[in-house]
């Protein structure tokens, strides 16, 4: 082991200025994870290849990121917490120019892999350092900031990325990182001189890891891939699938078993942490698919262009924003799973409100939806993660982060990408009890005929306007149904966040 100054709280300037640099960090990598979503057609046709074949840029993204962050924890021991932050953000801003300079898409896909794999450790160090710079007292403010970056991000990526490529083009959303890493590099290094975790050589649990990578990387496909390829009618998925299911089965076992595994999943032992996750979990998962989902929606149904899209769903990171300087005091003082309670609670109401919307609502209540919802995104990730977290070593810290956000990501892929699916098996079923009704001898639809056809447009085109405007009903009502199974989903995670204690009277545990 290396002796090393330690990381004490920071005052003043110092305290300010590390407060902002950690933040930054931890927003620009989440940001990323959705920036490219939107710009995915626009980057396929520069380069020359299929909008199918272009939604690899953002799998092998997540493919890599998802892999890198369990991997947190270890890096950390071994290296560092500050040298391998500083590492990180330095080598993602360097993969970020490298996408942006890229001159083909074979080019874009190895440094997109390369960016996913080098961020894996900037969101949950972010969170390890925060914690670490402030004073006890106001660690929770710390844990609020991080949660605020990291539940406004998924929303500010699409926005970002509809905007830069409208207004510039495509390869601007990943050359605007430069600078702001470049910022947090020099930033870093001068507020926490001299000063770092304890690091040691650690040996190399190569078999943990070739299961992480198999098992991880497989899973990540399946989700990413699956929608596409119509799941298990497609071999492919088959294979990854199962590759996944035997790789973290066996990785389940064999880290158990190690003396220095690589992803340490004793952490769950602890009762907050295990109860925390599964919370974080679900509730990200549901609020990370209606995220997907709207915006979807709203492009491909109700002809919003993907800024005005963006712009509609942006208020729901307002009370994130308000909330953030109160919540660690409240939290702090009081308990956690009551905080944590009302952000379920809030979701579960914005989501039975959103089942009985039609396709007839306008901007402003749209927008009145998210700004609901940002109550429930301005109350939950602080409380969840500080309850998860509480009881925990120090130097468990970054472990337990990078696996607790591992997993988070990880569930925001799977459920969005069941939502996605469920959404277009809904759309089907509505669409065949839909057109039923389309005939020529139902008195509607032949009233609906003759006056479009009155307008100007032949029978043929006539039908087709009906036929659209009945794809766009089944739709709507296929989201309503996701909405209203959601609600209940929220609060079954509710209900499963009070068998966590209550921080401030659970008795200490011993790792």
């Amino acid at each position: 082991m290396t002796a090393k100054q330690p990381i004490v709280p920071l005052e003043g300037s110092k305290l300010a200025l590390a407060a902002v640099t950690l933040g930054l960090a931890s927003f620009m990598a989440v940001v990323d994870i959705t920036i490219a979503n939107v710009s995915v057609p626009t980057i396929s046709g520069n380069l020359g290849v299929g909008s199918e074949e272009g939604e690899w840029a953002i799998t092998s993204f997540a493919i890599a990121n998802a892999i890198c962050i369990p991997l947190t924890g270890w890096l950390g021991r071994r290296f560092g917490q500050v040298r391998l932050f500083i590492g990180a953000v330095a080598a993602f801003t360097l993969a970020s120019v490298l996408c942006g300079l890229a001159w083909s898409f074979d080019s874009l896909l190895l440094f997109r892999v390369l960016q996913g794999a080098v961020s894996g450790p900037i969101v949950p160090l972010s969170q390890a350092l925060l914690v670490a710079v402030f004073p006890p007292q106001k660690r929770t403010f710390a844990v609020a900031m991080w949660a605020m970056t990291n539940m406004a991000g998924p929303v500010a990526g699409p926005l970002l990325g509809g905007w830069i490529t409208d207004t510039y083009s495509w390869p601007w959303i990943f050359l605007v990182n430069a600078p702001v890493g470049l910022f947090v590099v020099f930033s870093t290094m001068t507020v926490l001189k001299g000063r770092d975790t304890p690091s040691m050589r650690l040996p190399v649990d190569l078999r943990g890891l070739g299961l992480l990578a198999l098992g991880v990387g497989c899973l990540q496909v399946t989700l990413d891939r699956g929608r596409t390829l119509d799941w298990f009618s497609s071999p492919f998925i088959c294979i990854t699938a199962t590759l996944a299911v035997v790789s973290l089965v066996t990785l389940v076992i064999w880290e158990l078993g190690e003396a220095h595994p690589i992803v340490d999943l004793r952490l769950f032992a602890h009762r907050n942490f295990a109860v925390g996750t599964v919370a974080v979990a679900a509730g990200f998962g549901l609020y990370f698919a209606s995220l997907v989902l709207i915006p979807l929606w709203l492009q491909t149904n109700l002809g919003y262009s993907s800024t005005w899209a963006g712009l509609v769903t942006a208020p729901m990171g307002l009370f994130g924003i308000l909330l953030a300087p109160f919540l660690g005091r409240w939290v702090a003082k009081g308990d956690a799973r009551i905080y944590a309670s009302i952000a379920f609670l809030a979701w579960a109401v914005v989501a039975w409100w959103r089942s009985g919307a039609t396709t007839g609502i306008d901007a402003g209540t749209i927008a009145g939806m998210h700004l609901a919802q940002g109550i429930g995104i301005g109350f939950f990730l602080t409380p969840v993660v500080s309850l998860s977290l509480a009881g925990l070593p120090g130097e468990k810290l970054a472990s337990a982060s990078g696996l607790q956000t591992a997993i988070r990501m990880m569930s925001g892929s799977l459920i969005a990408s069941l939502a996605a699916t469920f959404w277009d098996s809904r759309s089907r079923f509505h669409q065949t009890h839909l057109v039923e009704r389309l005939n020529p001898f139902d008195e509607r639809s032949a009233g609906a005929v003759a006056n479009l056809r009155s307008s100007g447009l032949s029978d043929e085109q006539a039908w087709s306007v009906i036929a659209r405007a009945q794809d766009v009903q089944a739709h709507m009502l296929a989201l309503n149904d996701f909405f209203f199974f959601s609600s209940f989903a929220f609060l079954a995670a509710l209900a499963i966040l009070w068998f966590a204690r209550n921080p401030h009277v659970a008795p200490p545990r011993k790792a």
